[in-house]
């Protein structure tokens, strides 16, 4: 079952929306293979990967040479953009491009059509804050712990504006040093020195849903709510 999930479309005047898929896992070469042989074990995994490789070598081969290819999986053909001046021009890296297109082949067109689909709720790509709770002491005060709840909270990246902050009615922001649990629903850390007066919280973050990639900006989220440090 593939499933999707609509957003506003940006591209147009009009309250209109666009489909995107969720995709949920990425199958690479060597999980496909431990599917075949879960089903036959014919061969061995070595073997196969053999004929693949010597597979692909001749795919690679072919593209080099520039052979159209029709596989019952893909079809690869290719075409060069850019503008040429005059008939006797050729082609210039800096200003033509080799592009190598895929299109589906017979297999996947006869299963396209049939495939099943799933609407879906968007899934949540900002930070939500949902509340703040003190676990030490009954006041927002320094030093005590705060446990913070709610969805793509985890604090992770590689821009030095990443964190936790307090943020004071006039903008100023307290940084939290130190955070004992620092999840994705769940971060306990020690609240800094702060002086009286109200504070919300604001969460930047570079977090995405794979733990090896960050996003290039700071993605930053604020509560709704307000802490009050008397």
């Amino acid at each position: 079952m593939m499933k999707y999930y609509l957003i506003k479309n940006k591209l147009t005047n009009e309250t209109n929306y666009s489909a995107r898929i969720l995709t949920e896992r990425t199958i690479n070469q060597d999980e496909l293979i431990d599917k075949m042989l879960s089903k036959r074990n014919l061969v061995s995994k070595t073997d196969i990967v053999a004929v693949l490789n010597s597979y692909y070598e001749e795919i690679i081969e072919s593209i080099e040479e520039g052979d159209n290819i029709n596989l019952p999986l893909l079809n690869i053909g290719y075409s060069i953009s850019g503008v040429f001046d005059t008939e006797e021009d050729g082609f210039n890296p800096e200003t033509h491009k080799l592009h190598v297109n895929l299109n589906s082949g017979k297999l996947i067109n006869e299963i396209k059509d049939d495939i099943p689909l799933q609407k879906v709720t968007a899934p949540i790509t900002n930070t939500v804050i949902n509340n703040l709770t003190v676990t030490t002491n009954t006041t927002l005060s320094a030093n005590g712990l705060f446990e913070l709840n709610g969805l793509r909270l985890k604090v992770a990246g590689d821009l030095p504006e990443v964190g936790l902050y307090f943020v004071a009615e006039d903008g100023t922001e307290t940084k939290v040093s130190y955070l004992a649990q620092n999840s994705y629903k769940k971060i306990i850390g020690q609240v800094p020195a702060l002086a009286t007066g109200n504070y919300h919280v604001r969460v930047k973050t570079q977090v995405t849903g794979n733990s090896e990639r960050f996003l290039k900006d700071i993605m930053v989220g604020d509560s709704t709510f307000s802490l009050t440090v008397a």
